[in-house]
């Protein structure tokens, strides 16, 4: 087969866009061919003028797509006086480096929600991007923008039912590409797994981190189609080498800013780190010299058995402070893919590009009903427990069943929740008796009045005429807590 030569690939860049790239960015641009070189044999002058007609037959067309991920931070931790630390100016900010970068034609988006969708959906003129988008109701959701046309979206809820993952297909000039985006859980939400928290294909001695990843493995090949390109972006919330992204590299993923030829993350100076900044003011974010120290955001990608490669541009984005009084529109720093494959055209009205059908969702509480007046009880205990507006701290733990140290676990819990637990509620969804004295409760658990975690399942207990949260459903919530490894009362529950 002759080698075959192709002009280098560069997305369209403004001289100010704030792509970082490494010395080497050309040297890996000009690498469009991943396989192996081929020593060449001598051949005759009249032999090499036959080859040299051939190459010119068989010269392939190569296309770019080029993406870019950024957790945008929702802002909840900010103080309420702060407009979600400025979220109005932080996504504009990142609206005009899209620009700046000449609009890259597909673009992911963690930590979105009603809000930021609408702010996004202010600034998308100027390059056209269509925003994808299913309305889900959650805090701390993904959207995909793209300039591309869409075939199909779909959105799975993961373990532990606070994160989700969704997935966006497109025809692109290098053919079908699905972009799967998500959040995995962080430090306040990862723990341990079991049994009931993380179905299969997870491995109950596993962390929920690493379920979650393997969920989005499952969905990425459940809709997959042969030919296509698939490429997982978002805040995956670990560092390379770790059990969740060990997920995507032994199913062969590529982690696109080491492909790039870029080095890992230097906490020292910042250089190649994505996730570090404070994200409960704007200090840093105003700080053109404030520093990152962790890369846990990624663009991953794999095509099997396509031609492809990284190009220049690929790398971290918008790691370059902006001029003005804010630096950065995020505490994390985005990240960039340009993919190179070869060219192929797609119908995006084509039967077998239609995505997967949903999963069938968890069964709600298979008991039986209850009458008004047990339903009504369950629900107040309920709403009172989670109620964080309620001052008296006495009333909201008087609703958890009693055992050895759960008042004064309750009351660390509720205590270390600072101004944003005020801004908890509980929903109440379903209600159904399991037996004389027990009650399953499908619940939601709000923040602000939007949804952060949905179709929580736990269970009431009847004690000495009371309906209340049972310990099982309270040390759930105690494992999501900050003080959660100050807190032993709930080791020894059965």
């Amino acid at each position: 087969m002759p080698v075959v030569e192709t002009a280098p690939v560069e997305p369209e860049l403004d001289a100010d866009a704030a792509v970082e790239l490494d010395d080497d960015a050309e040297v890996v641009a000009e690498a469009l061919v991943t396989a192996e070189p081929v020593a060449e044999e001598p051949v005759e002058p009249a032999e090499a003028a036959v080859e040299d007609e051939a190459v010119e037959e068989e010269l392939v067309e190569y296309a770019t797509v080029r993406f870019v991920s950024q957790n945008i931070l929702h802002g909840v931790g900010c103080s309420l006086d702060s407009d979600s630390c400025a979220v109005t100016e932080r996504v504009a900010l990142f609206m005009d480096q899209l620009v700046a970068a000449g609009c890259p034609e597909l673009v992911s988006v963690q930590e979105a929600n009603e809000r930021i969708v609408g702010l996004m959906e202010a600034g998308v003129d100027a390059c056209g991007y269509e925003v994808v988008w299913d309305g889900d109701p959650g805090l701390d959701r993904e959207v995909v923008l793209t300039t591309l046309e869409v075939v199909g979206a779909q959105r799975r809820v993961l373990a532990d039912r606070f994160r989700s993952a969704y997935l966006v297909r497109v025809a692109s000039p290098i053919g079908v590409v699905d972009f799967l985006t998500t959040h995995l859980a962080s430090g306040s939400d990862d723990r341990a797994c079991s049994v009931e928290l993380c179905p299969p294909p997870c491995d109950p001695a596993g962390s929920l981190r690493t379920c979650q990843a393997r969920q989005v493995l499952e969905f990425a090949r459940e809709a997959a189609v042969p030919g296509g390109a698939t490429v997982v972006g978002g805040d995956l919330n670990d560092i390379a080498g770790s059990p969740t992204l060990a997920v995507f590299e032994e199913a062969s993923f590529v982690d696109s800013h080491l492909a790039a030829g870029h080095p890992e993350c230097d906490a020292a100076t910042g250089a190649g780190c994505t996730a570090g900044r404070d994200d409960t003011t704007l200090a840093d974010m105003a700080d053109p010299a404030s520093l990152q120290h962790r890369r846990i955001d990624y663009l991953l990608f794999s095509a099997p058995g396509r031609d492809c490669a990284v190009a220049g541009g690929t790398g971290l984005f918008n790691a370059k402070p902006a001029p003005g009084e804010l630096a950065f529109p995020s505490d994390h720093t985005g990240v960039a893919l340009a993919l190179v494959c070869v060219a192929a055209a797609v119908d995006p009205a084509a039967s077998d590009l239609a995505l997967p059908d949903q999963p069938e969702p968890p069964t709600g509480p298979g008991g039986q009903p209850v009458d008004p007046v047990t339903a009504q009880a369950i629900t107040t205990a309920f709403e009172v427990f989670f109620d964080g507006s309620i001052a008296d701290i006495e009333a909201r733990i008087d609703q958890i069943e009693d055992f050895v140290g759960m008042r004064e676990a309750a009351r660390l819990t509720f205590e270390s929740s600072g101004d944003t637990g005020a801004a908890v509620r509980g929903r109440v969804d379903s209600i159904s008796r399991t037996s004389s004295t027990t009650a399953e409760v499908a619940y939601s658990i709000l923040l602000n009045d939007q949804v952060i975690f949905d179709g929580r399942i736990g269970e009431a207990v009847l004690a000495e005429g009371r309906w209340l949260v049972s310990m099982a459903t309270f040390c759930d919530l105690v494992a999501l807590s900050p003080v959660a490894s100050e807190i032993d009362a709930c080791l020894s529950r059965a």
